[in-house]
């Protein structure tokens, strides 16, 4: 693929390969006990809520208190003085992100701030709460990284999970693959250019097990911004019981591709189903587009998965000839909202 360099002046690929590095930052944090915590709030919204995502499909099945994400402008009512809201918002300027840590001071809510500066780190300081300031200047899309290790030391350090070693020690595998699905590596050998080329001028319906969404949904997200391109997130077994019908009874002549993300290990129910419905959309010729996710474990299959959709949306920018890193409706609609 041509044109990567000339495409990318803002350097997204390097912040995208970076992801290896930005998790093993949270190593050099220290962040105090926290204690009395009954449940946890990860406040944010777009980019700086997806490790949100992220964390909550990892340890839901360790968990001892519910770990929620919330994209909105306000907690939920019973959030009070035992709830650890952890705000997210890389710019520190987020409007919704502003609003929830609002509302947690409202409430008496325990509040940590994760950001790279602006309003929220104002606050932060003036409020004399624990502040995690992130490094500035990356696309934050491109900073999952840092959330995703703070956030993961955070629930450490209150007591909640475990997964923060777990995470550190997939860090060497994940820069391993990696390796695999970089630049340099020629599409037939690179997992991530195949997608990207089948991908290609289609609308992309990403989807996988309901226990990794996280995954599907970064893939889309990823797709939008950095590929400008449209592309939709569901999950398995929700989608067939409804977009399974829309799929077989429309989806020939919508120029949509179904991309399904195959983890190592699925429940037999899950993988039952999976099948299925592979099946059904190879007969009505559908064309699905299957991906094992590398790895051998959820949290392999989680962090190389991500690194996958991210380069797939990387290489599929090139394709297009467009600069990932501008995101110019955003910033209108946030022009707009401001007035």
């Amino acid at each position: 693929m041509v044109g990567m360099k000339a495409n990318d002046p803002s350097g997204v690929m390097d912040q995208l390969m970076a992801f290896p590095d930005q998790l093993e930052w949270a190593k050099g944090l220290h962040v105090p006990s926290i204690e009395g915590v009954k449940n946890v709030a990860l406040c944010g919204i777009g980019g700086s809520a997806i490790a949100g995502d992220v964390i909550v499909d990892l340890i839901s099945s360790e968990c001892i208190v519910p770990v929620f994400t919330v994209r909105n402008i306000a907690l939920p009512e019973f959030a009070g003085p035992s709830t650890l809201a952890l705000v997210v918002s890389y710019s520190g300027n987020t409007a919704e992100s502003l609003n929830l840590y609002e509302d947690a001071m409202r409430r008496g809510c325990q509040i940590i701030v994760l950001t790279s500066g602006g309003e929220l780190e104002r606050l932060a300081i003036k409020g004399s709460q624990v502040l995690i300031k992130m490094p500035a200047n990356n696309q934050p899309r491109a900073s999952m990284g840092f959330m995703l290790g703070a956030i993961s030391l955070v629930l450490v350090r209150a007591g909640i999970s475990r997964s923060f070693d777990e995470l550190m020690a997939a860090v060497p595998g994940l820069r391993e693959y990696q390796r695999t699905i970089g630049p340099d590596v020629p599409s037939s050998k690179n997992q991530a250019k195949k997608i990207a080329k089948a991908l290609q001028g289609e609308v992309s319906a990403i989807y996988s097990p309901r226990n990794i969404r996280c995954v599907a949904v970064r893939w889309q997200n990823q797709l939008n911004e950095n590929s400008k391109m449209v592309a939709f997130s569901g999950e398995i077994p929700e989608m067939d019981h409804n977009q399974l019908v829309g799929w077989m009874e429309g989806g020939k002549g919508c120029h949509c591709v179904p991309v399904f993300l195959l983890p190592s290990d699925m429940h037999p129910t899950v993988r039952k189903m999976t099948e299925v419905t592979l099946q059904m959309f190879n007969e009505r010729g559908l064309g699905p587009v299957m991906v094992t996710l590398p790895g051998k474990s959820m949290m392999e299959n989680v962090l190389q998965g991500i690194a996958l959709g991210d380069m797939v949306s990387y290489y599929l920018a090139v394709l297009k000839g467009v600069d990932p890193a501008p995101v110019v409706v955003i910033n209108e609609f946030k022009k707009r909202i401001s007035h």
